[in-house]
């Protein structure tokens, strides 16, 4: 945790840097706090080095670089398209169609690590709820993955795309609903899986 005076230090670096490109030297942090010797501002410097918040160089005295102090915890940031809609066409053909938009999300919440044939689908209505699904849910589906038995899909039915859970009995398939208002929908000639659901995103109002 940082002191009052440290925090101060701290939030004048990043300033400066914003507005030159470059840290202020001890003589500039002496001038701006009025500290009548550079040993103070060094002292600062050196405790916001040891808590992690800095890293200082031999270089010169302007090369102080802000650390971020969760980088080590932080796993790897993953892009993923955003369709507003489940993308039409064959598995392989979702990297093909134009996403809405993007998800950046850290792959260390996702619990996976996401490869090309991922996708962000917005969820719309509510006919998975009892499967922890909800209307206006981000769902993060993977195409390249072979969809089995119970796997909640992104599927597309005789031309109609969809969410639900996938079941296959004695050879035959049908997507199955997590909301008893809903039927079972049986594909009259064409059942598609465009992905498999990986993992769910909630915004919180």
């Amino acid at each position: 945790m940082l002191t009052e005076r440290q925090q101060s230090i701290l939030d004048y670096i990043m300033e400066f840097r914003r507005e030159y490109g470059c840290s202020p030297s001890i003589p500039e942090m002496q001038r701006h706090f009025g500290i009548k010797s550079p040993n103070g501002v060094a002292g600062h410097l050196h405790a916001l080095e040891a808590k992690g918040f800095i890293r200082r160089t031999d270089r010169g005295s302007r090369h102080i670089d802000p650390v971020d102090p969760l980088a080590e915890l932080r796993s790897q940031v993953a892009t993923i398209p955003l369709f507003g809609q489940v993308p039409a066409g064959p598995p392989q053909a979702v990297a093909e169609q134009r996403p809405d938009g993007c998800v950046s999300v850290d792959e260390g919440t996702l619990g996976f690590r996401p490869g090309p044939g991922c996708f962000a689908l917005k969820v719309r209505g509510d006919s998975m709820k009892d499967a922890g699904i909800l209307d206006g849910d981000l769902v993060i589906a993977d195409a390249t993955q072979g969809a089995r038995n119970q796997h909640i899909v992104v599927a597309l039915i005789d031309g109609e795309s969809t969410l639900k859970r996938l079941v296959k009995v004695q050879g035959k398939a049908y997507l199955k609903a997590e909301n008893p208002a809903y039927p079972e929908l049986t594909p009259r000639a064409d059942l598609r899986i465009q992905g498999v659901v990986r993992t769910v995103i909630r915004k919180v109002s």
